[in-house]
């Protein structure tokens, strides 16, 4: 911190010198009375760094009457009174005592101390000096104690006089006066500084309201919302023609929170009471556009991408060389332009979670997150609770705060419902007001709030065949069949077997690190004639196998034999090749379907982990297959 100490009296130079030598703050001493001591000050400011200007008397208010800096006086002391005034008093001296307040009313609380009169005469402007020297005059003072003005005024006029002496008590107690001054002045501005930062750096506009209504503080954000100046601002009312009126009902209004227009566009008003004791003391005002919502969605969203809520495939992804397929995947592109729901149908492993993940990059909510839902793998209870999500205390062992459900996460998304027949009537309930009304709300919550989803729901079963059988709701089918696509099995599509095959031999042949290796013509021919009930899947594990089992140092030749003969196997292609039953009468798909899985099973020593891997399905839906437990 920097001092500058004006001093109006040689002596004070001397005694200020000598007090403030070993102090801890730069302080500068100059003599300089009244005009001069001001443009002494004048002269410092411009010259070098000054915090603060410590001087005495007149001098002292001329300086801080001419000056924007802080100027500190230094009082005059009872021990400054008593060093000059108690020789006269004790001599029996007729004493006056002229001055600025500051000296008066010291020299009124020693007269009081030490029981004697003396008499005061108080200087209030510098120009009526001589009147009040005249009245001293007349009094019949022998001695007349002052400030410097009063005795530099007195001596012209050959009036007998003696001059109050700040000493070095005062001297130092008005410095560190000034010093705290400082300080607290300093922390204030830092203070204002860090809150005008915050104010400047929100993305809100912010107007801060005495407990009068009056505007005094405004940031630029709503000086920019509201298109007028801050400076017009500050200082007027609420109520005032220069806001809108919106705003100003809203202050006292018990909608705290209000959509409102400006300027014809949207913004929310948030409106928020500062009380001490009850009572309102204060208000700010919260402006903020509505946009600035929609952009927090776009980045909540890609933060939800970031943490793998991402749709990986597109329609390039699909290989399809045969008519069916071709016509399949052109149908799903027209539907994937539009916002409408998407029901798949198509048995297990035919690929219909890579038609949703395609559908939805090629959506305008493909930035948008993507999230998957296998709803025959999640038990009832829990499936509903993923879905929807709870409200804190709505179950025991629920998460405090509560959980968003999958529905929230997909907002401006799309979320992929997967064997969506396994709801429960209970979740499919549920599910039918999302679809209905694109409202939610959370499991022990009593809010609802929109959201914006596409749907896209996928079954391994006739769906229309579960609702006449009273296993699934027949408003929700119906709700869901808007677009529907029916992806085709593998077996009736061979076309595609073979590309299929190359692709995921040869993704596993890289990563297994397999040499490239010409297959056989006839494992070719053998796996286009095999019926495949996994489908797609059950072919992409199939080349998996054929990959890893070329990379071990064994016979090709024989690898690939044993491969032909597992397809060939009774358990495999003979089943399919029976289309009738014992008694002559036509199987149906379902019944071929369950006798194979059977069969597997049964070879595979009933272990269901190693039945599931072989058909290439996943061990939920076998043991749906086989009706376990």
């Amino acid at each position: 911190m920097n001092i500058l100490f004006i001093a109006p009296y040689l002596d004070l130079v001397k005694t200020a010198g000598e007090t403030l030598k070993d102090s801890p703050y730069q302080v500068k001493v100059l003599l300089g009375d009244l005009e001069k001591g001001l443009q002494i000050a004048h002269d410092e400011l411009v010259r070098s760094q000054v915090d603060v200007i410590v001087s005495r008397g007149g001098t002292a208010s001329l300086l801080r009457q001419n000056l924007q800096i802080p100027v500190f006086e230094i009082d005059v002391t009872a021990f400054d009174l008593l060093r000059v005034v108690y020789p006269y008093v004790k001599r029996g001296s007729k004493v006056a005592v002229v001055g600025y307040e500051n000296v008066v009313s010291g020299a009124r609380s020693l007269a009081e101390i030490l029981g004697v009169e003396l008499g005061y005469f108080l200087v209030q402007h510098r120009e009526k000096i001589d009147s009040v020297l005249d009245r001293v005059k007349n009094w019949g003072a022998d001695i007349l104690i002052g400030d410097t003005v009063s005795i530099t005024t007195a001596q012209g006029r050959n009036i007998n006089c003696e001059l109050v002496r700040s000493g070095p008590e005062a001297i130092r107690a008005t410095v560190e006066a000034a010093a705290r001054f400082y300080d607290h002045m300093h922390e204030g501005i830092v203070r204002s500084n860090r809150l005008h930062t915050i104010l400047e750096h929100t993305d809100k506009g912010v107007i801060y309201l005495d407990s009068e209504d009056t505007i005094e503080i405004i940031n630029s954000k709503a000086e920019k919302i509201l298109g007028v100046s801050r400076y017009r601002l500050t200082g007027t009312k609420i109520s005032s023609d220069l806001i809108p009126g919106q705003i100003g009902e809203s202050v006292h209004g018990k909608n705290r929170n209000r959509l409102i227009q400006i300027d014809g566009k949207d913004f929310l008003l948030e409106v928020s009471a500062v009380r001490v004791d009850g009572i309102r003391e204060a208000t700010l005002l919260f402006l903020q556009s509505t946009g600035y919502y929609h952009d927090m969605e776009g980045m909540i969203r890609q933060q939800l991408t970031s943490r793998g809520l991402i749709a990986n495939d597109t329609f390039d992804s699909i290989v399809a060389r045969s008519k069916i397929m071709l016509k399949t995947v052109e149908r799903a592109r027209r539907f994937s332009r539009t916002d409408s729901t998407v029901l798949l149908l198509g048995e297990t492993g035919c690929g219909k979670e890579i038609f949703a993940q395609s559908i939805h990059n090629a959506s305008p909510r493909s930035d948008g997150p993507f999230i998957g839902v296998n709803c025959a793998a999640l038990p009832d209870s829990l499936l509903e609770s993923e879905l929807f999500g709870y409200a804190e205390g709505a179950f025991t062992g629920a998460r405090k705060g509560g959980k968003p459900g999958l529905f929230e996460l997909a907002h401006k998304g799309t979320i992929f419902l997967d064997e969506v027949n396994d709801m429960s009537n209970a979740v499919q309930a549920r599910f039918l007001r999302v679809l209905q009304e694109k409202k939610l709300m959370r499991i022990g919550d009593n809010k609802i709030f929109d959201i914006d989803i596409r749907i896209i729901a996928a079954s391994n079963k006739d769906l229309l065949e579960e609702a006449e059988a009273g296993r699934f709701r027949k408003d929700l089918y119906y709700r869901l069949k808007i677009l529907d696509i029916e992806i085709p099995p593998l077996r009736k599509r061979a076309e595609d077997i073979v590309p299929l095959f190359a692709a995921f031999y040869s993704t596993a042949k890289n990563r297994n690190s397999v040499p490239v290796d010409c297959i056989s013509d006839k494992l070719y021919e053998v796996m286009i004639q095999y019926p495949w009930p996994g489908n797609v899947r059950q072919l992409r594990n199939f080349a998996e196998k054929v990959a890893v089992l070329t990379s071990l140092e064994e016979e090709r030749e024989e690898v690939y034999l044993d491969l032909i003969d597992e397809l060939k196997s009774e358990h495999s292609i003979k089943t399919y090749s029976a289309a009738k039953s014992t008694d002559g009468e036509a199987k149906t798909l379902r019944e071929i379907e369950e006798e194979i899985i059977r069969q597997r099973w049964e070879l595979n020593d009933r272990n269901v982990s190693r039945t599931a891997r072989e058909l290439g399905i996943d061990r939920v839906t076998l043991r749906k297959k086989l009706a376990l437990k």
